[in-house]
């Protein structure tokens, strides 16, 4: 499951949804196609995915390892590692997602090795300590209970276990820019849509994204029984005013690319002003 449109650009506007997993079931082909656009959500994606991606290889874990991907999508996280070799079981709770997910491990004849079933992440079906690794990309910006769900990861991995976990940046480049944004008001905005919602002024287009500083993530990390071993923010823009763009497509992407690569390089601040935050973390 994709952290559904980060960037605004309009693939979700319509009418009301009550919930993550209506919202989800609407739009699951956007989360099969968005990776084939050229838009900079699209490469944002791409880029995230490649992250984690590069995070299990660098684990070097053994073939046939088991490794559990939560919120799996439309499917091209799991069918990649199940191409390597793993046991994948990839999980969601929209059937929608499921069904791509069943289609894209046949497409890919990789049926075999990957298992694709219903489950909640704060309350997953597995044994305990099932798992070498388990994979949450873009599931935490949905989730209201975030510690919940990270103890409900530490039972299903195995001693000394790992898992790899995407959360939205709220200090962000993009939010911190915009005055309509900016993190430090988002409890008054939040209020001030309560408030309209019950007046029947207002109706949300789509659920609430909830969004976390890189030291809540890490902080929630260790004290859910984690050890933080790498991180990083990748994704910059689109870069708004008011919460109208400032930059067509293209340059917002070459944007993007310019930032990101002092990001990769550790140049200060801009190193943490991403708007996906990627954490690697071992079970202790």
């Amino acid at each position: 499951m994709g952290s559904a449109n980060f960037y605004s650009n309009g693939a979700f506007e319509g009418r009301p949804h009550n919930s993550v997993d209506e919202f989800f079931h609407e739009h699951s082909q956007y989360w099969k196609d968005v990776y084939q656009a050229d838009t900079l959500s699209a490469v944002i994606y791409r880029a995230r995915r490649s992250a984690v991606l590069s995070m299990v290889h660098n684990l070097r874990l053994p073939v046939r390892s088991r490794i559990l991907e939560v919120g799996c999508g439309a499917g091209s996280t799991s069918v990649a590692l199940a191409e390597k070799g793993y046991r994948v079981n990839a999980v969601d709770t929209v059937e929608g997602m499921l069904e791509l997910t069943r289609q894209a491990a046949n497409e890919a004849r990789v049926g075999a090795d990957l298992e694709v079933s219903s489950a909640d992440i704060c309350q997953l079906s597995f044994p305990s300590r099932h798992f070498a690794l388990a994979l949450a990309v873009g599931v935490f910006a949905w989730l209201e209970q975030p510690r919940q769900a990270l103890a409900e990861l530490h039972r299903v991995i195995g001693a000394g276990g790992y898992i790899i976990i995407t959360a939205t940046n709220s200090w962000c480049f993009d939010q911190i820019l915009d005055p309509l944004c900016f993190p430090g008001l988002r409890p008054v905005r939040w209020r001030i849509a309560e408030v309209l919602e019950k007046s029947n002024v207002w109706r949300r287009s789509r659920p609430r994204q909830h969004r976390y500083s890189v030291k809540h993530i890490d902080a929630l990390l260790s004290q859910t029984g984690f050890r933080k071993l790498a991180g990083r923010t990748l994704g910059f823009g689109p870069f708004t005013i008011l919460k109208r763009k400032l930059l067509p497509n293209p340059w917002a992407i070459k944007v993007h690319r310019k930032f990101q690569a002092l990001a990769d390089r550790q140049f200060p601040l801009v190193r943490s002003g991403g708007v996906v935050y990627v954490v690697l973390a071992q079970k202790v």
